[in-house]
């Protein structure tokens, strides 16, 4: 009996976050840039023995054993396997590197990694473009879950891209890094954990209710053009300049981006920021749309125990970038 995984990478947005909403791209431009990480959400699919009482068993945070697909309770199970009319008998089971809900884009690679296990059990190898489509189907149009739809785009592409958005379409542009620049970016990207999980179309509220006030159109703008400065920067070769560079980059668009919203930071959030960089971080921002989770900090080696010992208690989690996007394991 052949065990199937999908493997399907978190991803950190460096720029754009918040342009990435329809309400916002469908009248100006919108862009992201950010890169899929080595930090994964793996789900899990075998075969159920007839004998076995249910027709249905998922393992997440919790587990759940049912006859029936309308009786699931987990929203994108529930969706995904109607969607796709997967016949009945299997063992689902769902494992993450990383805690949910945390910035880093987990339900849209759950969903994309849902979608690339259930097109293999029924033979249909799906491209990457599908994968997006198909998750921002199940997410937005099915399930009217407030997200954006970069997450989805990090999780099925991987590495490291510039996405923009127009209508309702998107266009991925590579960011062509040289090899030292490259290595020099796995080295100095950390995440540190607020200690705070959080929902995040809860914390969007205030933030979409602005945006369609037009209220922010000056900060997104700001942050979309930040976009096609860290672009630009990265596909530079002075290793040196471009990573002092980016931390300068990445702490601009954090003080943009904590103005949209009263939700996105707070006192016990800004003083994480500020023991990081008070140790030599050179910049950070928080992952997601905020109220907790993942901070991004940038940190060259020579720093590390430096900023180290100024978080205290809190970790440096070193994170690299990910080049395969969501793949298929068979074991």
């Amino acid at each position: 009996m052949t065990l199937l995984t999908s493997r399907t990478p978190l991803r950190v947005s460096f720029f754009g976050g918040g342009t990435d909403y329809p309400d916002y791209f469908q009248q100006y431009k919108g862009a992201v840039i950010g890169t899929a990480i080595d930090k994964y959400v793996y789900t899990s699919a075998i075969r159920l023995e007839r004998f076995m009482g249910y027709a249905w068993r998922l393992a997440y945070r919790t587990t759940e054993e049912v006859q029936e697909v309308s009786e699931i309770e987990h929203p994108m199970f529930r969706a995904a396997l109607d969607h796709f009319k997967i016949e009945k008998g299997w063992n689902f089971s769902v494992l993450t590197s990383l805690p949910s809900r945390s910035g880093l884009g987990s339900s849209s690679s759950f969903a994309v990694g849902l979608i690339k296990l259930l097109g293999a059990l029924k033979g249909t190898n799906y491209t990457r473009h599908d994968l997006v489509s198909l998750a921002i189907h199940l997410e937005r149009g099915v399930l009217h879950e407030n997200v954006g739809v970069q997450d989805q785009m990090h999780a099925s592409y991987g590495g490291l891209n510039r996405y923009e958005f127009h209508g309702s379409d998107f266009a991925i542009h590579p960011v062509r890094m040289h090899n030292e620049v490259r290595d020099a970016l796995n080295a100095s990207m950390y995440l540190v954990h607020t200690g705070v999980q959080r929902f995040a179309s809860e914390i969007l509220k205030e933030q979409m209710k602005k945006t369609k006030e037009k209220t922010i159109v000056k900060e997104l703008d700001h942050l979309y053009q930040l976009t096609q400065s860290c672009h630009a920067l990265l596909e530079g070769n002075d290793v040196g300049k471009v990573i002092d560079e980016l931390g300068r980059l990445l702490h601009e668009g954090w003080m943009t981006k904590r103005s949209l919203s009263s939700a996105i930071s707070g006192p016990e959030i800004d003083q994480i920021y500020e023991s990081a960089r008070a140790g030599g971080a050179l910049g950070g921002k928080l992952c997601g749309a905020g109220g907790g989770g993942f901070f991004l900090v940038l940190v060259p080696p020579d720093r590390r125990e430096f900023v180290q010992k100024a978080l205290g208690v809190r970790e440096l989690i070193p994170i690299q970038i990910d080049d395969s996007g969501s793949t298929i394991i068979r074991s």
